[in-house]
């Protein structure tokens, strides 16, 4: 049982990110040709992705240039989504490069807006972690001008609009978890979940122990790349910061069986 204090926590988060988003809202063109065209350049299998964030997320995009991580991202991502068959992501990448925000957050948006997945399953460290960034998706449905002006059809409260999952007013679901937890059976009427997010699922404490490095390993390969329906498309991109020589992540990053990419802290000499 979530408390009392909890919830009204989530809720002042969501104010917040409310109030955040609707000060990004400033000389948006909102004739029918130029939201076709906004459209279109969303839906382009290529540079869609990046489209989509630098022009519906201002307040999330501080500066033009991007990290290298962020370059292999938009490039990366959209083959993913448009592959036909299912894709295993490994990306590592140090703290403070806005992973989530960028795969969890954004790139979840744009598959919801883009209609190319029906269910996705949104994983962190923990519940708690979890309910926020499932709010700050909620929060851009809800609030972000932009998305309703040109997405009319999925933005706004969906039939399903609670603190661990969502159905948008296009009939796809999104739902969050803590790692580690029973996920057997998850279903969207006759879907099965079609993209799962791994987020930095590992912790301090947790790495430490052998033994809970083995559970949480045991629980990838057993409980959640079993997640999709047997004849349907599941994309599992797993995202995190190494914090151990034998993390899963590390663990993952070594198999084959996975596309895999590490990206390392730049250092900056001194003058």
């Amino acid at each position: 049982m979530r408390s009392k204090e909890f919830l009204q926590q989530l809720s002042a988060y969501a104010e917040s990110m409310r109030a955040k988003i609707e000060a990004a809202f400033d000389g948006w063109d909102d004739s029918p040709q130029a939201v076709a065209e906004r459209r279109k350049q969303v839906s382009d299998p290529v540079n869609g992705l990046a489209f989509f964030i630098n022009h519906y997320f201002p307040h999330y995009v501080r500066s033009p240039s991007k990290s290298q991580l962020h370059r292999y991202l938009f490039e990366r991502l959209p083959k993913v989504f448009a592959s036909e068959k299912s894709c295993l992501e490994a990306i590592a990448a140090p703290r403070g490069e806005a992973k989530s925000t960028i795969v969890t957050q954004l790139s979840t948006l744009w598959c919801l807006v883009t209609q190319k997945k029906r269910y996705a399953l949104l994983v962190m460290d923990s519940i708690d972690q979890a309910y926020p960034m499932l709010e700050a998706i909620k929060s851009e449905l809800e609030f972000n001008q932009r998305l309703r002006i040109d997405f009319p059809e999925i933005s706004g409260v969906g039939r399903v609009w609670q603190s661990g999952t969502i159905i948008t007013r296009a009939n796809q679901k999104v739902q969050v978890a803590g790692s580690g937890k029973k996920l057997r059976g998850l279903r969207h009427g006759a879907y099965r979940p079609d993209l799962v997010i791994l987020d930095d699922i590992e912790n301090d404490e947790q790495v430490r122990n052998p033994e809970q490095r083995d559970k949480l390993h045991n629980w990838l390969k057993k409980t959640v790349l079993p997640l999709g329906s047997a004849d349907g498309k599941l994309d599992v991109i797993y995202i995190g910061t190494i914090l151990h020589y034998d993390s899963v992540l590390n663990r993952t990053l070594a198999s084959k069986a996975w596309n895999t990419a590490h990206f390392k802290a730049v250092l900056k000499m001194p003058d």
